[in-house]
C-alpha cells in the first residue's frame, strides 16, 4: 500500500483559522506554477519535520522541463530560508498517475527518488545527498534540503578551469564513496522503504541489451548499406559465443553480494551540487537502487556514459580518481587490497561501454549519426552519435586490455572499430573537457 506521506502529519488547520487563511493565500499566489495543494502540504510536512509552524511565502522555479517540476520554496518559521520541492509530471489530464508501473513513468521515478533520499537521510554516514523532509504520494511530490545556488560538476567541466575541475572531480568520487559506505549491507532496509510503493520496475540487464539490441542492430547493418557500416558484412557474427560468455561473466561479477550498495545510477555531472570547498552532494535519484557500487565509480573510466555532457578526462586523471575512491573505502575499514576491486571495475567499465553501444549504434549508423547539435544554454557542442560510439568502443577495448576475462569483447571492439574507421573517416576520440583544454 502506498502511504499518503512519509510522516504522520499533524491535524489540518480549521477552515476559519489564520493558518488555513495563510495556506489559501500561498496556494493562490503559487497556483499558476504548482499543482493545487502542494504549497500548503509542503508547509505541513516541514512543520511536522521541525516540530514548529512553517509557512511557504514564495516560490522560485528551478526547472520546469525535463522529467519533473523543481522549485525553491521560500520559508518563514524554519531554521533555514528555503527548501526544494520536486513535483512529478502530470498526464495530459493534469493528474498524477500514482499507479503506473512503467520503468520510465513519473510514478516509478518519484518512488525511487523518495525511497533513496529517505533511506540515505536515515543512515549513520550522511552528507552525500540532500536531506529528505517528506513527501506526499497523492499530490506526487517530495520535499528536500535546498543546497544553495546552482553550481554542478557540469558547470565546472564546461565553463571553469583545471584547478576547480580537479577539485570537483575529487569531491565527486568522495560523494560516491560516502553514499556507498553508508549503504553496504543495508539493502534490506532500503527494500522495506521501497516496498511501500510496490515493486520497482526492473530495467534491462546488460545481457538483455546485448542480445536484444546490439546483436539485432549489427544484423540490420549486415543486411544492407547504412552510412557505410553495412558494406562490411559479418558484424553480427563478431558477437560470438565467447563474447556472449564474457557478457555473462560481467553479470555474474556485478552480482557479488558484498559489493551491493545504494547507487544513484544516473551520476551525470549536472546531477549534483558542488560547494565552494569542492564538497559534492548528489541528487536526481529517479533511477536509484541497490546494485554493484563500482558501476558509479566507472563513470570516471567510461566518462559519463549516460550523460549529455561527454568529453574525455586528461590522461591519468581517471586512475587518480579511482585511487582516491579506493583510499576512502580503505580508510573506512573496507578491504580493497585484493584483485577483486580491479576485476569488478573492469567489468563495470565494459558494462557501460556495451550498454551505450546497444543504445546508440543504430542511430550512429544513420546519416544523422554524424550530426553535432549545439546546446545553446551551455554553449556546448553535444557529441555526435558516431563520436560517442567510437569513444565507447575505445572504453571497451581498454577494459579488455586490463581484464583477460573480457578478451572476446576486446576482439568485438576491434572488429567494430575497424568497420567504423573505414565507414566514418575523420571520426576520432572526443577532446578533453573545456576546463582542462
Amino acid at each position: 500500500m502506498i502511504p499518503p506521506s512519509s510522516k504522520t502529519a499533524p491535524d489540518e488547520p480549521a477552515p476559519d483559522s489564520p493558518a488555513a487563511a495563510e495556506a489559501d493565500q500561498a496556494e493562490t499566489s503559487l497556483g499558476d506554477h504548482l499543482p493545487a495543494g502542494v504549497a500548503a502540504r509542503a508547509a505541513t510536512l516541514l512543520s511536522d519535520h521541525l516540530g514548529s509552524p512553517v509557512r511557504v511565502t514564495g516560490y522560485e522555479p528551478l526547472r520546469v522541463d525535463g522529467h519533473a517540476h523543481v522549485a525553491r520554496l521560500v520559508l518563514a518559521g524554519a531554521p533555514f530560508p528555503s527548501a526544494v520541492v520536486k513535483v512529478a509530471h502530470r498526464g495530459d489530464d493534469g493528474e498524477f498517475d500514482r499507479t503506473s508501473t512503467d520503468f520510465w513513468s513519473p510514478a516509478n521515478r518519484l518512488w525511487n527518488e523518495w525511497s533513496g533520499l529517505e533511506f540515505l537521510s536515515s543512515v549513520p554516514v550522511k552528507g552525500g545527498t540532500p536531506t529528505f523532509y517528506g513527501g506526499d504520494a497523492e499530490l506526487g511530490f517530495i520535499l528536500i534540503e535546498d543546497l544553495g545556488p546552482d553550481r554542478s560538476l557540469a558547470d565546472i567541466l564546461v565553463r571553469e578551469s583545471a584547478e576547480p575541475a580537479r577539485t570537483g572531480m575529487a569531491g565527486y568520487v568522495d560523494a560516491l564513496a560516502r553514499v556507498h559506505l553508508a549503504s553496504f549491507g543495508r539493502d534490506e532496509e532500503y527494500a522495506r522503504l521501497r516496498a511501500r510503493f510496490g515493486t520497482p520496475a526492473p530495467g534491462d540487464s546488460i545481457g538483455q541489451d546485448v542480445r536484444t539490441k546490439l546483436v539485432p542492430a549489427l544484423a540490420d547493418l549486415d543486411a544492407g548499406p547504412c552510412a557505410g557500416l553495412g558494406t562490411h558484412p559479418g558484424l553480427a557474427a563478431a558477437v560470438d559465443d565467447a563474447a556472449l560468455a564474457a557478457v555473462d561473466w560481467i553479470e555474474e561479477t556485478l552480482a557479488a553480494p558484498s559489493w551491493q550498495a545504494y547507487s544513484p545510477n544516473d551520476c551525470c555531472p549536472d546531477n549534483n551540487h558542488v560547494g565552494e570547498d569542492g564538497t559534492v552532494r548528489l541528487f536526481d535519484l529517479e533511477f536509484g537502487s541497490f546494485r554493484h557500487a563500482l558501476l558509479d565509480l566507472a563513470y570516471v573510466r567510461t566518462v559519463m556514459p549516460t550523460c549529455w555532457c561527454v568529453r574525455r578526462l586528461p590522461d591519468g586523471l581517471p586512475d587518480v580518481l579511482v585511487d582516491r575512491y579506493r583510499r576512502r573505502l580503505a580508510e573506512a575499514g573496507r578491504d580493497v587490497s585484493g584483485s577483486d576491486f580491479d576485476t569488478a571495475l573492469d567489468a563495470c567499465q565494459a558494462y557501460w561501454a556495451l550498454q551505450v553501444l546497444s543504445w546508440l549504434l543504430p542511430r550512429a549508423a544513420t546519416a544523422e549519426g554524424a550530426d553535432r547539435r549545439r546546446f545553446d544554454a551551455w554553449a556546448f557542442d553535444l557529441p555526435s552519435h558516431r563520436e560517442l560510439c567510437v569513444l565507447r568502443l575505445d572504453n571497451l577495448a581498454d577494459a579488455a586490455r586490463r581484464q583477460p576475462s573480457l578478451a572476446a569483447l576486446g576482439d568485438l571492439a576491434g572488429t567494430l572499430r575497424a568497420a567504423t574507421r573505414r565507414a566514418w573517416p575523420g571520426v576520432g576520440l572526443l577532446p578533453i573537457y573545456p576546463a582542462f583544454s
